[in-house]
């Protein structure tokens, strides 16, 4: 598996479908005509197989004021959950972030998707609310942040 920068919409709104259809199976809610949403500096870290097929990825944009990085989607193909997949991705988004200068790293979650596994990764609770819909009376909406490392001068001294 092989992980691969996207700046194509295309991408991240194949990361949000994939989502909003695995959301649906753990929620029941009835299917909408959503989309994925458009923001300026939008990336996809995309999760390839050997034939270049998409088996997940994350989609994120940044933010400035401060500058950071918020997680849109996240998505990882069932068979590949617990592999350490889902890890790699992240992963690689925390060093590209904090390579191109961020001070964190924001995004949000809920019950049935994977908060333990954003605080294994050093990710905080900001915030936690009810779920708005419900069809999942015990659904907890969480957000979620992670500190970056700033770069150092001597870093990019030679």
């Amino acid at each position: 598996m092989k992980i691969r920068l996207s700046e194509r919409y295309e991408d991240v709104a194949a990361i949000h479908d994939a989502l909003y259809a695995y959301n649906l199976s753990k929620t029941g809610s009835e299917r909408l005509d959503v989309h994925a949403e458009r923001f300026p500096e939008q990336f996809a870290l995309l999760l390839c197989d050997e034939n270049d097929t998409v088996r997940g990825g994350i989609a994120f944009h940044w933010e400035n004021a401060p500058r950071r990085v918020f997680v849109d989607y996240f998505y990882l193909d069932d068979r590949l959950r617990g592999g350490g997949f889902g890890r790699r991705i992240m992963e690689e988004l925390i060093a590209y972030a904090e390579a191109r200068g961020a001070l964190r790293i924001d995004l949000t979650t809920n019950t049935f998707q994977a908060p333990g596994f954003y605080l294994k990764l050093g990710f905080e609770i900001t915030e936690e609310k009810p779920a708005p819909k419900p069809l999942c009376p015990q659904n907890i909406h969480y957000c979620l942040s992670r500190k970056l490392e700033r770069p150092r001068m001597e870093d990019f001294q030679s």
